[in-house]
């Protein structure tokens, strides 16, 4: 299966602050180290008449108020985003609180990735109602004793909250945010193709969506990467706030995006001086393609733009470039690499590319931070937990599958599944967001810090979550369950997303222990799954169900519906665990009838989620039914045995054909043999 993983070779962040600078023209046509960052722009939610309301002039307006208020700092406190978000926006506080949260995490991922260990990203111990308990989070190593921390801080960046609040006026965000009926006027030349499918022109033009609007917009978001310590910087966002746009209607043709950039920013700004340590804030927005290598460290975009506009020119302490000048050249990158991207034969060159043999497992040139399985149909891929020496975590794209079997068994920092049907998809830790879009039939089981559905149908999803999940647009039948699954490796993953902690106890683990990293006991949040928030009606006034002025068509106000308790299953993943191993080698595993107990016994007692009484009752009646069974089995005569087992197992023959289980066991039974299992 892996030769379905997309990876594509790009010049690391390393390698480009190596260029020779006589050759930086050449370079700059052959290749582009960054392109637009897909994930910052999935978080970006907002109830549809927010979604309808915000401008990007609003965006530029409430980042010069916030500096206003707290002139020449860096950071503002909750309370102060909270009163300006009503005042600017007119947002209440159960959207402000949101918009905080969400931008807490990216801003948490954002720092952790500018360090080189994947322990940096803080553990949540504790998630209240809304963000403003905590405090920032901090790039040290924690002493983990029973400490509890925060999904969110006190305080945030005023470039932040500008940038990120920018990001959700784009125009595929806010067709996410807001029903078809609502939508924009205008529509690009790509989903006018009538030839392709609703979903393979969505999922085509996606990435393209984002780096047209970073071009649109890229004055002010180079301004804002200078606010509040820029004074000049705070006055062209003011002056730019005033100024509204001639045309908001999304095209896809870079010369006339640039025109109307020229139009409505003229030379406003261009003459500020963005330090280094301003520039490296990019990273936020911009990511080499398909996010870089995994053990790249990130670009340093104040030195690598230093090195290419002025050709690789001794750093002086304190350099800035003028933001005209950076401007140009990221126009430059950002639309040679769009209008690259669009060209038919380099696409088929990139599917070439994908279809190649090279292993991810592989750790040498062209392993991708960002893997991609896309376009696969009635197959099973299993990504087994490894302990590894890289320092950062992938991202997770799945997209446009079918009948398909996913157990990737291993720590994520965002992960997007989108266009997908019929699939039963584990996920092993996500430390930010995990975005279900557009996907139909679908099961999925994942620990995640926070949970993102969008116009699905029919979708399962056992979940742990410190933060309630969003549900955003048109959702239909979709189902939150507890977390149902286990498997060797969980705790590392949960570790290492920030999603658990280790308690420090006295006396220490028996130094009987095989592994004293594995004694300790670990911390999670409570987990928030029957908690879901849906957008639209995030800021409707909470109603007494007792209260007469309840009207009748209140109950057409239903809540996402929550997986009874007797439709619950645990998932068993197909992977033989060290000590299983140790225990069938030894021959100590037990009587095989027992077998199916013992692995739910595993889940049960292992999983660092406990599941609610309810659910739980019901899986161990479950087993408890299957050990009755056993038993009276065994009072049978050896014909009758022989004939109950014939009938077993042609009804479990049938069961595998019509059920469309039996692709998913013959891959098990290949990779077994390749030793994959």
């Amino acid at each position: 299966h892996l030769k379905h993983i997309q990876i594509s070779t790009i010049m690391s962040g390393r390698d480009v602050l190596s260029l020779d600078p006589s050759s930086r023209e050449e370079q700059a046509d052959d290749s582009f180290p960054f392109t637009a960052k897909p994930h910052a722009f999935g978080g970006a939610v907002l109830s549809p008449k927010h979604a309808r309301e915000l401008t990007p002039s609003l965006c530029l307006g409430i980042a010069s108020a916030l500096s206003s208020e707290f002139s020449r700092k860096n950071i503002i406190p909750y309370t102060l985003w909270i009163t300006e978000a009503w005042r600017v926006l007119g947002w209440a506080e159960p959207s402000a609180a949101l918009f905080w949260e969400m931008a807490t995490m990216y801003h948490t991922l954002y720092l952790a990735g500018r360090v080189e260990s994947v322990e940096n990203i803080p553990p949540i111990l504790s998630c209240g109602s809304h963000s403003s308990m905590g405090s920032a989070p901090q790039l040290e190593q924690n002493k983990l004793n029973k400490q509890k921390y925060s999904s969110s801080a006190k305080e945030l960046p005023v470039w932040l909250i500008g940038t990120f609040l920018l990001l959700h006026c784009e125009e595929s965000v806010y067709r996410l945010n807001s029903s078809a009926s609502q939508d924009r006027s205008g529509a690009d030349s790509i989903k006018q193709q009538k030839h392709l499918s609703t979903r393979v022109r969505s999922h085509a033009s996606q990435q393209d969506h984002f780096t047209c609007y970073i071009l649109r917009h890229l004055r002010k978001i180079l301004l804002l990467l200078a606010v509040p310590h820029d004074d000049d910087a705070v006055r062209a966002c003011m002056t730019l706030a005033a100024i509204q746009p001639t045309t908001t209607t999304p095209v896809s043709d870079a010369s006339v995006i640039d025109k109307w950039h020229q139009e409505e920013h003229g030379t406003i700004g261009i003459q500020i001086c963005l330090s280094l340590e301003d520039l490296e804030k990019l990273n936020f927005v911009l990511q080499p393609s398909s996010g870089g290598g995994i053990d790249d460290p990130p670009i340093d975009y104040g030195q690598f733009l230093w090195n290419e506009i002025y050709r690789g020119a001794p750093i002086k302490p304190g350099a800035s470039i003028p933001l005209g000048e950076v401007e140009r050249f990221i126009r430059q990158q950002l639309t040679n690499s769009y209008q690259k991207h669009l060209r038919p034969e380099l696409a088929l060159a990139k599917l070439s590319l994908s279809e190649s043999e090279e292993s991810p497992s592989d750790k040498g040139r062209g392993y991708q931070k960002e893997l991609t399985y896309a376009n696969l149909r009635g197959t099973t891929i299993l990504l087994k937990p490894e302990s590894t020496d890289t320092q950062h975590l992938h991202d997770l794209v799945i997209s446009d599958c079918s009948d398909a079997h996913f157990y990737l068994l291993q720590p994520f920092e965002h992960v997007t599944i989108s266009f997908c049907t019929g699939c039963t998809i584990v996920v092993g830790a996500v430390a930010g967001l995990l975005y279900i879009l557009d996907c139909e039939k679908t099961q999925l089981t994942s620990a995640a810090r926070r949970l993102l559905i969008s116009n699905s149908s029919d979708v399962l999803s056992h979940i742990f979550t410190p933060s309630p999940p969003l549900l955003v647009g048109d959702n239909r039948n979709c189902q939150l369950a507890p977390y149902n699954t286990y498997y060797e490796g969980l705790r590392d993953d949960l570790l290492a997303t920030g999603l658990a902690a280790v308690i420090l106890q006295e006396p220490p683990p028996s130094p009987s222990s095989t592994s004293t990293a594995t004694s300790w006991p670990l911390q999670c949040a409570s987990n928030k799954w029957k908690l879901p928030v849906e957008l639209s009606k995030l800021e409707i006034p909470q109603v007494d169900e007792d209260s007469s002025n309840i009207a009748n068509d209140d109950a057409a106000m239903q809540t996402p519906i929550l997986l009874p308790a007797s439709e619950f299953n645990v998932l068993f993943v197909p992977l033989v665990s060290d000590s299983q191993q140790q225990q069938e080698e030894s021959g100590s595993e037990g009587p095989i009838e027992s077998r199916y107990n013992q692995m739910l016994a595993q889940v049960l007692q292992l999983s660092p989620f406990r599941l609610p009484v309810e659910y739980e009752r019901h899986a161990i009646g479950k087993a408890d039914r299957m050990r009755d069974l056993q038993s009276l089995m065994k009072t049978l005569s050896e014909e009758q045995r022989a004939r109950l087992e014939d009938e077993l197992n042609r009804g479990f023959r049938d069961w595998l054909v019509t059920s469309g289980n039996l692709r998913q066991v013959l891959d098990l039974v290949h990779l077994e043999r390749r030793g994959g299992m």
